[in-house]
């Protein structure tokens, strides 16, 4: 992550860093782009930037988690509702995983390069910056659901809620080992991953009226 020396620019010209920097890896396949280019998009001197980050792979770490912690602060504050289908739908909308909510295009585009970045990065990304982002959203939506009483009886909240977080990662292991490069099938098969994971939580009652209500209301939009 990021050195010291980073967070203490101003709030503006760190957004400035990261933009530029999220481009270049949207426009780019990773093990293309050089320090040389990293420099030149970013116009920095190479002691400015190593007083800032590691290396390259430290600068795309950091872009990921700042997504990633974006969407989990929206799932924090949203309404049980709207946890309740996170959990049940997952891995929505882009193709690695991530719903698109609160994430504007260029943010989208770079956690679709996740499929592409090498596997010794894609692992370094899952254990230093998606793993235990998402644990504690799990373990409080498993809560929420057993007080309601729509959670089986027999569920280990910790034991789900690593699952749940490590989809991501195996889904997008399953894609490259398979060599699955269409987004309509990558969604097709996150979505039965994700539904088959909700219908194994739920009390049989409680996911027949959770499914309902999600097709009522794709037929409402």
């Amino acid at each position: 992550m990021p050195k010291k020396t980073f967070f203490r620019l101003d709030e503006a010209r760190r957004e400035e860093i990261s933009n530029t920097a999220m481009h270049l890896f949207v426009d780019n396949l990773y093990e293309d782009i050089t320090m040389k280019m990293v420099l030149d998009r970013l116009s920095m001197h190479p002691g400015t930037f190593y007083r800032y980050f590691e290396d390259k792979d430290d600068l795309y770490c950091f872009l990921i988690r700042n997504v990633t912690q974006k969407r989990a602060s929206y799932f924090k504050n949203t309404n049980e509702d709207s946890l309740y289908r996170f959990f049940l739908t997952g891995l929505l909308d882009n193709v690695n995983g991530m719903m698109t909510e609160p994430l504007n295009e260029l943010e989208i585009k770079l956690t679709e390069t996740v499929l592409y970045i090498p596997e010794n990065i894609l692992l370094k990304v899952y254990l230093d910056v998606l793993k235990g982002e998402s644990f504690p959203i799990i373990k409080n939506i498993l809560r929420r659901m057993r007080v309601d009483g729509s959670l089986r009886p027999d569920i280990d909240d910790d034991l789900i809620s690593f699952m749940f977080e490590s989809m991501q990662f195996n889904l997008v292991m399953f894609f490259r080992e398979f060599d699955i490069k269409d987004s309509k099938l990558q969604l097709k098969i996150s979505k039965y991953f994700a539904d088959f994971m909700g219908h194994g939580l739920l009390e049989d009652h409680k996911y027949s009226e959770m499914v309902s209500d999600l097709k009522k209301a794709k037929e409402q939009n």
